[in-house]
């Protein structure tokens, strides 16, 4: 991919900008006081479908199968002298879709999740069976916290909790909807954001400054049996002050399978690297998909994940959203085995897509 990627840069063309601005007037995404995927490629299957899963579950799921045979990704202690003296960008992966993120001069903390289980209880739900490499209070200091949407395993009350303990001051920036919620963890610096606005960061730390734009995805949200649909859910595209470029998926999907006889995909992948691309460095989920009749127009297989790699310009990706949670039915270690396939399978160098160890850093 970035033998034929343009040079990164901060400026963008007047096209871009214009192609922004229509971006940013158009809400068909909203509907009736709530959000939709006003794509074709998100359809929603019947309750049937769920159900013969649950079914199935019960009856033997392969990823409880993995996990009682050791089939885990690999973990590693943080490296604290590379998180310490970062380069222009790098990234920290602290399991399923939680992120450290270094760039120029900024430190991004994206949908933090430490505790046991990702649930409205601990003591009932889906459990991490690989373990966080990090507590909030072994963190560098943080500049920013980056939600994505409002699922258990990306927005998680007792780490928050904890973060508003040791960073009081902290600013969050989340999509629409969220901020009662921020704010009633403790949080009194809250932005919320639709998708395509953009925010330009202070850092206190340094004098720079971090342009955030609140961008796209295909997912949903929910927190409880009321709420579906009342919060919106993104993506996010980092701008660092030096003209590197950061690219977090947050939860996303790309083409359902059930119901979809076109294949419809997802355009906003293409419009993003439109805009925003190339990036240097990018975080895309590759797990959770599992049956994907049942879960295509949520969650994003390997395969599909490659595709957005591509569309989105990025010159290299990690795969997140996986390898912490059961929350599907695929194996555990299937995620990295299909991507390290689909990137040979289309003439990539596998190492420009690939996965970390937990508590694994990288740069771009």
């Amino acid at each position: 991919m970035s033998d034929n990627l343009q040079k990164n840069t901060n400026k963008a063309t007047s096209s871009q900008v214009q192609s922004r601005t229509e971006l940013v007037k158009d809400k068909s995404h909203h509907k009736d006081g709530r959000f939709i995927n006003p794509w074709l490629s998100f359809t929603n299957p019947p309750f049937s479908y769920f159900f013969k899963y649950i079914i199935s579950s019960v009856i033997g799921n392969p990823a409880t199968k993995s996990l009682k045979e050791g089939r885990l990704p690999k973990q590693v202690s943080l490296n604290h002298t590379a998180i310490a003296n970062p380069t222009d960008v790098q990234v920290t992966w602290l399991g399923h879709a939680s992120l450290l993120v270094q760039l120029d001069g900024a430190t991004v903390l994206c949908d933090p999740v430490f505790s046991k289980r990702c649930s409205p209880s601990q003591l009932i739900g889906p459990s991490r069976y690989t373990s966080a490499p990090a507590t909030v209070a072994e963190l560098p200091e943080i500049d920013v916290l980056v939600l994505s949407h409002n699922h258990y395993d990306h927005m998680d009350w007792n780490t928050l909790k904890d973060l508003v303990a040791r960073f009081p001051g902290l600013p969050v920036y989340a999509p629409l909807g969220n901020e009662s919620f921020l704010k009633s963890v403790g949080f009194n610096h809250v932005t919320v954001a639709d998708w395509w606005e953009e925010f330009q960061v202070p850092l206190k730390r340094n004098n720079k400054s971090l342009t955030l734009a609140c961008t796209p995805a295909q997912h949903m949200t929910n927190r409880g049996l009321t709420d579906r649909m009342s919060t919106l859910w993104s993506s996010w595209s980092m701008l660092g002050s030096d003209g590197h470029r950061f690219f977090f998926s947050g939860d996303t999907a790309y083409s359902a399978v059930y119901n979809n006889p076109t294949k419809a995909h997802c355009p906003v992948f293409a419009q993003i690297g439109e805009v925003y691309g190339p990036f240097d460095l990018a975080a895309i989920a590759i797990g959770a998909y599992g049956p994907e009749t049942l879960f295509g127009g949520m969650h994003t297989n390997p395969e599909q994940a490659v595709l957005i790699h591509e569309e989105i310009r990025s010159k290299k990706s990690i795969g997140i959203h996986w390898g912490t949670f059961i929350l599907t039915g695929e194996p555990i270690d299937e995620p990295p085995k299909r991507l390290e396939a689909e990137m040979k399978s289309r003439g990539h160098n596998p190492a420009e897509f690939s996965v970390l160890p937990i508590g694994g850093t990288t740069t771009g």
